[in-house]
Parts: C-alpha cells; sequence; structure tokens
C-alpha cells in the first residue's frame, strides 16, 4: 500500500469480499490492497497501512480506528457488531473499512490468499526449543544467494504468521516463517494459512506442558507440520537426534535428514569462548568449513547444521553458508544467552523464556566456556509446565548442586522447589526483584559468571538492567 512499485501481488476486490463487506468505496470501482502493510498497532502507521481492529483481554482496537485513520490508515478492518453501533462519525472523508465477523479470522484468511499468489517455496519452522534462532540462521544463509521474506523477531503466532506473510513480494524468491503453537490443533491452524511447502522442526521439549500434556502432546502437536507439508508432496527437514521426530518423520514421502554424528554434515572439534560462542569445523560432502558462531551456546552449532542443510538443500556454495551463518549477530534484546559485562562479572541474560530443556542448555553453556571466578545461577519460575512443574522445578536444583555452581537464587513461587531441592548452593529465595538486584550487587566479584534464566513472566531482565546500569560493589 506504501508504493506503486512491484505491483505483482495483490488482493482483488472479490477475494476482499468474499472475506467481509466494504465500505466507504466507490460502488463498483476498481479496489485492490497491493503490496499491503497490515498492522494491528496503529502506533505503527505511517500512512498507506491496513489496520486489523483486534479485541484483546485488555485493549479492542476499535477504540483506535479514528486515530488509525487520522495517521493515514488506507482501511480499517473492523467487525460488523462495532460497525454496526457507530453513527455518522466513521463515515469521514477517507475512512474505508472492511467490515467483517471476525477482524483475526479475517485477517487469517486475507493472509492465506495473499499467500497463495506466491510462488516461491515457503519453509516453516517451528519446535520446542531454538525456532527464532535456528529460522534467523536459515534465513541469513538462504539470503546469501535468494532474495528472502523471514518472519521478524518472534512474530509466529496465529496473529505473527498471517502478519508476516502479508508482507511477501513478488521480488521474494523464498519465504521462511516462524511458527509457533502453545495449544493442540494450532500448527494446524498455522499451516492452513502459511502452506509451508517445507517444514522444519527443531525438536521436541518440554514447552507448554500446561496445555500439551507431555512430551508426546508435545509431539503430536508440533509434527502437524510435517503431516501436513507431507500431504501436499513437500519436504521434511529432519533432526533425526530426536527420537520423537524421527518416529514422526517415518513414512513421509521426502525427508532431509541431519544432525548425526556420523552423517553427511557434522561438526567436529567445537571449543566455547569466553561468552560462549562456538568455533567448530563443519564437514561436509565436499570438504570442511570453520566457522565461528556469534551465538552462545553448543547447542547452536546442532542449530547451525540445521540452517547449513536447508543451504545446501537449495543449492548454496559451501562459502555462501560460511557467510550467512558468521555474519548473522544476535539483535539488540535478544535476552537468549545474551552477554554482557558489568563490572568485571560476565552476566549470562537468558531471560526470553525458559523451560527444563532450555535450562539445561543455558546450565550447560555457562559451565562449559572458561570462568576464573565463580558461577552463580538465578532461576525464576518456569511456567505452564502444568503438572510436571513441581517435579520439573526439584530436578534442576538437584542439576544446580552437581554442577559447578557456586551459588543459585531462585526468584517467584515454583522456583522455591529448585532452592530447596539445590541444598547448600541455594543461598536464597526471593520474591522482590529490587532485594535480589541489591544482594546480587554485593555479593558478585569480579572474574564470576552469572546466568540469569526463568519464563518470561518473570522478568528477571530487570536484574540484568539493574546490572547494567548499576556499579557492583566488589
Amino acid at each position: 500500500m506504501r508504493s506503486k512499485v512491484d505491483m505483482g501481488m495483490c488482493l482483488e476486490r472479490t477475494e476482499l469480499e468474499a472475506v467481509g463487506v466494504l465500505a466507504g468505496y466507490p460502488e463498483g470501482g476498481d479496489v485492490r490492497w497491493c503490496n499491503p502493510v497490515a498492522v494491528i498497532d496503529s502506533r505503527l502507521i505511517e500512512g498507506g497501512e491496513l489496520f486489523f481492529a483486534l479485541q484483546g483481554e485488555r485493549m479492542d482496537g476499535h477504540d483506535f480506528v479514528q486515530a488509525a485513520f487520522d495517521l493515514g490508515a488506507a482501511c480499517a478492518i473492523v467487525s460488523r457488531e462495532w460497525f454496526s453501533r457507530q453513527g455518522a462519525s466513521i463515515h469521514g472523508e477517507g475512512m474505508r473499512y472492511l467490515v467483517v465477523h471476525d477482524p483475526v479470522k479475517a485477517l487469517q484468511q486475507l493472509a492465506g490468499s495473499y499467500r497463495a499468489k506466491f510462488t516461491g517455496p515457503v519453509i516453516g519452522i517451528g519446535g520446542s526449543n531454538g525456532k527464532t534462532t535456528t529460522k534467523e540462521m536459515v534465513a541469513a544463509v538462504l539470503a546469501e544467494k535468494y532474495c528472502v521474506h523471514a518472519s521478524k523477531g518472534n512474530l509466529n503466532n496465529h496473529l505473527g504468521v498471517p502478519l508476516t506473510l502479508l508482507g511477501l513480494r513478488s521480488c521474494h524468491e523464498m519465504a521462511v516463517i516462524e511458527m509457533g503453537i502453545n495449544h493442540p490443533g494450532e500448527m494446524a491452524l498455522l499451516c492452513s494459512v502459511a502452506k509451508p511447502d517445507f517444514g522444519f522442526l527443531t525438536n521436541i521439549g518440554h514447552e507448554h506442558l500446561e496445555f500439551l500434556g507431555d512430551l508426546d502432546g508435545v509431539a503430536m502437536a508440533e509434527t502437524e507440520l510435517y503431516r501436513d507439508v507431507d500431504s501436499r508432496g513437500g519436504t521434511v527437514f529432519l533432526n533425526e537426534l530426536d527420537a520423537r521426530l524421527a518416529a514422526a518423520a517415518g513414512g513421509l514421502q521426502h525427508v532431509v535428514p541431519f544432525g548425526a554424528p556420523d552423517g553427511k554434515l557434522h561438526a567436529r572439534h567445537i571449543v566455547l569462548d569466553a561468552e560462549g560462542r562456538p568455533s567448530f569445523t563443519l564437514c561436509h560432502e565436499d570438504g570442511e568449513i570453520p566457522l565461528t558462531l556469534n551465538f552462545a551456546g553448543r547447542h547452536n552449532v546442532h542449530n547451525s547444521l540445521g540452517a547449513a542443510t536447508v543451504g545446501f538443500f537449495f543449492g548454496c556454495s559451501p562459502l555462501e553458508v560460511r557467510r550467512g551463518l558468521e555474519s548473522l549477530l544476535p539483535e539488540g534484546g535478544w535476552k537468549r544467552l545474551e552477554v554482557f559485562e558489568a563490572n568485571g562479572v560476565r552476566v549470562f541474560n537468558d531471560t526470553y523464556n525458559a523451560n527444563p530443556d532450555s535450562a539445561l542448555m543455558a546450565m550447560k553453556t555457562v559451565c562449559e566456556v572458561p570462568c576464573s571466578g565463580r558461577r552463580i545461577m538465578v532461576l525464576g519460575d518456569m511456567l505452564e509446565l502444568g503438572e510436571s512443574s513441581e517435579e520439573a522445578h526439584r530436578s534442576l536444583g538437584e542439576l544446580v548442586s552437581r554442577l559447578p555452581f557456586h551459588a543459585l537464587y531462585t526468584y517467584g513461587g515454583q522456583a522455591a522447589g529448585s532452592c530447596r531441592s539445590a541444598g547448600s548452593k541455594c543461598r536464597g529465595h526471593f520474591t522482590s526483584h529490587n532485594r535480589l538486584l541489591e544482594l546480587l550487587k554485593q555479593e558478585l566479584e569480579a572474574g564470576d559468571l552469572l546466568l540469569l534464566k526463568g519464563s518470561r513472566g518473570m522478568r528477571l531482565e530487570r536484574i540484568a538492567e539493574g546490572l547494567r546500569m548499576e556499579r557492583i560493589q566488589s
């Protein structure tokens, strides 16, 4: 909508009217939405956008329709119920609407229609852990050879996927779409919108067990991506080290495996530097590539193997694979083993989210990197684990007691169980960010290494921000 260049992908009037009723447009006139820019936050409007007025738990987008038009929105997609209650005030000059039963479903339907116009390959990436990093790696590798459209950040849910698809342009040669779920049936919904030609699941882990039940439930929900791709004759990139994924891939038509230590593509000589960044040798059929990643953790070597497998599949050269992986940098505010120094203390900020698997990976990383001082961990609650929560927190505390950590501090409610099971290594449980921060500032010394890990709802990034801002007493 912002540009008249590249008119190759447009939503036609008939497609819009299949979703709802147009209002404010000339009757019988030519209505086409070309190169649409869709937003659900009126503050992002610069001029020419489509504003989808979504109703959430705390806010209703319909309250911002007028603001959207004031900022230059080209059209507002609104509910029939809201539209029918309004008076003449909503029919001013330039105020155009698509009136629908449900703006969320309209967003998904329009994105599906728009995606159908795209002829390049669409790669769907999901899984329990590491999907955002893997998506970034895959996109970076492919971008060395192709014009790639990829999900921004973690726009991976029932809203993020259609918003991403509406960003496709005819100049793009392929798309890399992140697909995240936390309830049964959600992957099927995302697939119905994105219709991926290729499927990539990172792993099956202890994610959202409150809603998915157990690991088998997680596997059933995530591997809907495999079944959907296979139903259209597509190809699956298989992490063959994951037993549940390997079982789900049995019988699929087209499978490209990766990850086996003796496979065609494998890593050797892995070494982590002081910030946890791995250097290694990537071995492939035609030779070896020396690589250094800018993402902390040995587990990211495995993620890079998956990205390299996708790259080689689509004809990228070894040099293009290397350039793509080595040039990729974590975005600001990454919060996934993000490393910074605060007065001589190395802080590993892994507060984006947490489950038992990602916590274990983070703990292994900080125990492997060189450290001249003490290793200290702050653990917040791991949320949405359902009935397994108590056992998961207890097990993590026991693991801290066996690993080379000097001390553990816990925060929240459920993490108190980790404190108890860690024994003498646990130096306190907290329910106040400020009190925890003040204690850390007193206890930490130059040379120490601090790991912050917890679910997003624990807001442990406040501890990281406090340590960045204030001098630690030595």
